[in-house]
């Protein structure tokens, strides 16, 4: 009799301690996850900094380009300088976009992240 009451109190208190320790390893996964929201912020504000800056800079030289075309056909130099201005302006264009999909990219993982973070680590009140 003392063997089924000791196996029935074990039976009872093991989901228990694997509950806490299920609880601790979530606690502690959703501590690193909430952990890694700061640096990827930070990232994304250096992103659109720079996203920012590149598109002054594509403004800036299709101005210039803008400027340039209207003598292009004034001599052969000057559609030279108008050549040249349209390909940096172009660069400039494809640098913005690199730049902005690398933005809406880590935008997107760190929504992703924030979601699966309040999925798995929130409770409703």
């Amino acid at each position: 009799m003392n063997r089924l009451l000791a196996v029935l109190v074990f039976a009872l208190a093991a989901p228990v301690a694997a509950a806490d320790a299920a609880s601790a390893k979530d606690l502690a996964r959703c501590q690193a996850m909430s952990a890694t929201f700061g640096p990827k912020q930070k990232e994304i504000t250096k992103l659109k900094e720079a996203r920012d800056a590149q598109a002054e800079a594509v403004e800036s030289k299709g101005e210039a380009w803008d400027d340039l075309e209207v003598l292009r056909n004034a001599s052969a130099a000057n559609a030279e300088k108008a050549d040249a201005a349209k390909a940096e302006y172009e660069a400039a264009r494809k640098d913005l976009a690199r730049l902005e999909q690398g933005l809406q990219a880590s935008v997107s993982a760190l929504n992703a992240d924030v979601n699966a973070y309040n999925k798995s680590c929130t409770t409703e009140k």
